[in-house]
């Protein structure tokens, strides 16, 4: 092994936790707590954060699926403050097992942290049961069907808040999120006006493989750590597969009360363009194919088009988790 790939082991295994996760408060003037049935400590600074929020901010936490690495969670502080010059909403320290939350003096709603708490505990469920998931040689790398050049490796040195999505730690607690994390039922007039497309549960990196189709990762999870994925959050990524006779079609998930917006923009010969949204919401679990007919002139204008570029967004309405598909562009 020469002394170069030393040096980055050496690295990885003594700073096994992001710059991102340093809270950097040294002094603290706490005003209420409330420890959990587990031991976990409830700590805030701030009054907005009273003894009654953080025994509703602990029944939040237990919405994720869990096992025994809750145990070993030693604390969530909540700070009024933010961390530094960041936006960022939360960190975990994977040497003290702690989750901060920020800005709490801002967000002063539980539903405010509903994710950012997901997010952090995807942190401490992966150094617990997989420690070395931020390794570029982990089975987890593996099995998650990530190119491991398309990704970065030096959050420990060189963190940057613009590569955020890019970390495998980042990656791996956003995997949580979606396979373990709280289900919330989205309704339908939502999404006419979009609002579910906004507000859904989605991966911050879209452009890794789909983690709620990779059934060879919820086995590997499951293996480790005896928590099963429920197969009801299973949701495929859109896969175009033909246009004919003025129809789109998709391979999707055969599952019912799934919503897809088609985002399309059509190219006329005149030099002009127009941008469409269309949706479909499925009925069944039978049907794998999603099609969006064209030729309903009072819906979509193709006269004189001489090409489409076009992406599918999606949102289980069961359990508010989505997607954004690729984005393709065919010549009329």
């Amino acid at each position: 092994m020469n002394k170069k790939n030393r040096l980055f082991i050496i690295l990885v295994v003594i700073f096994p936790l992001l710059v991102s996760f340093k809270n950097g408060f040294d002094s603290r003037s706490d005003y209420s707590f409330y420890t959990s049935p587990e031991g976990i400590l409830f700590s805030s600074n701030t009054k907005s954060w009273n003894e009654k929020k953080l025994r509703s901010l602990y029944d939040e936490l237990v919405k994720n699926q869990y096992g025994e690495e809750i145990h070993s969670l030693e604390e969530i502080h909540v700070f009024g403050e933010p961390l530094g010059t960041t936006h960022t909403k939360g960190s975990y320290n994977s040497f003290t097992h702690t989750i901060s939350l920020f800005h709490a003096s801002k967000y002063t709603k539980i539903s405010d942290y509903t994710e950012t708490l997901s997010h952090e505990y995807g942190h401490h469920f992966a150094y617990t049961h997989f420690p070395a998931h931020h390794f570029p040689f982990s089975n987890w790398i593996r099995i998650r069907d990530i190119d491991s050049y398309t990704i970065r490796w030096d959050a420990f040195w060189n963190y940057r808040e613009s590569h955020h999505s890019l970390y495998p730690q980042e990656i791996f607690a956003d995997d949580y999120v979606l396979l373990y994390g709280p289900k919330k039922k989205t309704a339908v007039e939502d999404i006419y006006s979009n609002e579910a497309f906004y507000l859904r549960t989605e991966h911050e990196n879209q452009k890794i493989s789909n983690a709620l189709e990779n059934e060879e990762l919820h086995a590997f999870l499951a293996n480790k750590t005896g928590i099963l994925v429920d197969k009801e959050r299973l949701l495929k990524k859109p896969i175009f597969e033909a246009y004919l006779d003025s129809l789109l079609s998709f391979q999707v998930s055969a599952k019912k009360n799934v919503a897809y917006r088609l985002n399309l923009t059509v190219y006329h010969s005149s030099d002009h363009q127009d941008n469409y949204e269309l949706y479909m919401i499925t009925k069944n679990d039978e049907d794998s194919q999603l099609t969006f007919p064209l030729n309903n002139h009072k819906l979509v204008n193709i006269a004189d088009a001489t090409s489409i570029t076009f992406n599918v967004d999606v949102v289980d309405l069961s359990t508010s988790f989505g997607l954004h598909s690729d984005t393709w562009t065919l010549h009329l």
